[in-house]
C-alpha cells in the first residue's frame, strides 16, 4: 500500500512541476461597459444592412445601447517574451511583450467577428519594439492588470476595430474600444480585466496518463 501511495504522490509532484513551467497560456480578456459608453453620434453614410463604413443607424455592430460585456481568449506562447522593469527609459510599470499570440476560436459581437489573422502584430512598445500583446506582468506567473491588444475584424464587409489598452511611450492605458472603424459608432469604456491560465502541454497530459496507468497496474498486482 505504501508503494502505491508513493507512486501516486510522485506522479502528482511530477505533473505539478512540469505544469508550473508551462509556456503556453490562455489569457481570457473581458471588456465591460454601461449603456452610456455607447457613442452613436456618427453622421457617416447610412445604408442599413448594406454595411457602409461609418454607418449611421444608432447601433454598434447591430446592437442597441445597453450595459454589457464581451470576453475573448488569447493563446500566448510565453517562451520568447521580452520584459522591461519599471523605471527603464521612464516606464511607469513593468512591460512584457509577446509575439506568438492567437485567438482561440472566432470571437463575435453583434454583426462583427474576429479571427487570429485579424490580430495586429505591430503594436509599438518599449524601445520601439513591436509585439502582438503587451502586459504589465509575466502572464505565466500572474493575471495582468494592464494589457494592450488590437485586432481588426469583419463587420458586414467593413473593419471592426477591437482595441484594449492604448499606449503611451511609458504606460499602458485602461481603455476598451469596439468601433465601426474608422469614424463610425462605437463602444468606448475604461473597464477591462484578464485572467491567465496555463495550458497543459501534451507531454504533461501523457505523463499524468502514464502515472494513472502505473497506479492501476500496481493495484492489480497487489495481493487481495
Amino acid at each position: 500500500m505504501n508503494s502505491l501511495k508513493n507512486l501516486f504522490y510522485i506522479t502528482i509532484l511530477l505533473v505539478f512541476t512540469a505544469s508550473s513551467h508551462a509556456a503556453i497560456i490562455n489569457l481570457s480578456v473581458t471588456g465591460s461597459w454601461t449603456s452610456s459608453d455607447y457613442d452613436v453620434s456618427s453622421t457617416g453614410p447610412s445604408a442599413g444592412a448594406a454595411g457602409i463604413a461609418e454607418e449611421d443607424d444608432d447601433l454598434v455592430f447591430g446592437t442597441a445601447a445597453s450595459d454589457g460585456s464581451t470576453t475573448f481568449t488569447l493563446r500566448v506562447d510565453t517562451s520568447s517574451a521580452v520584459s522591461f522593469a519599471t523605471g527603464y527609459n521612464g516606464i511607469t510599470h513593468d512591460w512584457y511583450g509577446y509575439s506568438d499570440v492567437s485567438l482561440v476560436g472566432t470571437h463575435t459581437f453583434g454583426s462583427a467577428s474576429w479571427v487570429t489573422d485579424d490580430i495586429v502584430t505591430g503594436l509599438v512598445g518599449v524601445d520601439g519594439l513591436t509585439k502582438a500583446l503587451w502586459t504589465n506582468t509575466d502572464i505565466a506567473a500572474a493575471d495582468p492588470t494592464l494589457l494592450s491588444f488590437r485586432m481588426f475584424g469583419d463587420w458586414e464587409g467593413n473593419n471592426a476595430d477591437l482595441f484594449v489598452g492604448s499606449r503611451t511611450a511609458t504606460t499602458i492605458g485602461t481603455s476598451f474600444l469596439m468601433w465601426e472603424y474608422f469614424e463610425g459608432e462605437e463602444i468606448r469604456s475604461s473597464t477591462y480585466s484578464a485572467v491567465a491560465r496555463a495550458v497543459p502541454e501534451p507531454s504533461i497530459i501523457a505523463l499524468f496518463a502514464a502515472g494513472l496507468f502505473g497506479i492501476g497496474f500496481a493495484r492489480r498486482r497487489m495481493p487481495s
